[in-house]
């Protein structure tokens, strides 16, 4: 007895095609992890922030963030961070029917857990508070790494909003801030405020303490452009000289600078 069999042939149309993208990229972004975004966060900031020790995914994850100086020019890799934030951890909520997602990002020094909406249109942070050792004002290489400054960061903002028109307001403030090269301690404490309209702008005052500072400028396509003056009253002239003298030059009564 003679068997014959038919060959049955499956087309693999465009419909299935689409079907089968249309998965793979679901479960792609469904369990997306939080390491494939280490390398691009990397190149973004120009190896100033890293993503460390990441665990779990784009969706609910825990990881820590490391901060460098600013790094000059291309560079093939990344130095080792000079110093990383403590551990922090994020769930999220995303709604198909809005097209709206939200994170929720716990960490240990802020007032309440972060806020961060991703809407088609508009990305919004929450107004919120942190607290941070000034150590982290290091990363920002230059005369600030030169300071070795020591003390408190308290940061708080206004809700954050980038869309067609970003807008928003953060201060941050440098708290009873000290540096090895003065003997006065604390030096004073210092505001920092930006301000988020049609361009980033930037205002320094001070709040306390013999070390006056003032500056203002802005940031333009990732570059600050900033300029003030240092002074101190006659009685605190001759322990702070050799710190104002780092900070700027000489121009009469005050010291003047230019980042």
């Amino acid at each position: 007895m003679n068997l014959q069999f038919e060959r049955l042939s499956f087309r693999f149309g465009w419909p299935s095609r689409i079907a089968l993208l249309a998965c793979v990229l679901t479960l792609v972004v469904a369990y997306f992890p939080i390491r494939w975004l280490s390398a691009t966060v990397a190149k973004t900031t120009n190896c100033q922030v890293a993503v460390l020790q990441p665990e779990g995914t784009l969706w609910k994850g825990s990881a820590q963030l490391g901060f460098s100086d600013i790094q000059m020019g291309v560079l093939e890799k990344c130095h080792s961070p000079q110093i990383s934030s403590e551990r922090f951890a994020w769930t999220s909520q995303c709604s198909v029917s809005n097209l709206k997602c939200k994170w929720i990002i716990q960490y240990a020094n802020m007032a309440r857990p972060l806020e961060l909406a991703v809407h088609p249109r508009a990305i919004t942070l929450a107004n919120n508070q942190i607290e941070l050792p000034a150590s982290m004002i290091e990363t920002a290489g230059g005369l600030m790494r030169s300071l070795h400054l020591r003390g408190k960061l308290a940061i708080r903002w206004e809700d954050l909003i980038w869309d067609s028109s970003p807008r928003g307001f953060v201060e941050v403030r440098f708290l009873n801030m000290a540096s090895p090269i003065s003997p006065v301690k604390p030096l004073g404490s210092y505001a920092l405020t930006f301000q988020f309209k049609q361009a980033l702008t930037l205002d320094v005052s001070t709040l306390t303490g013999p070390l006056r500072l003032t500056a203002n400028g802005s940031i333009e396509k990732g570059r600050l452009s900033l300029q003030g003056e240092a002074t101190a009253p006659q009685e605190s002239i001759d322990s702070l000289i050799g710190l104002l003298s780092i900070i700027g030059k000489k121009d009469g009564a005050v010291y003047r600078f230019k980042i």
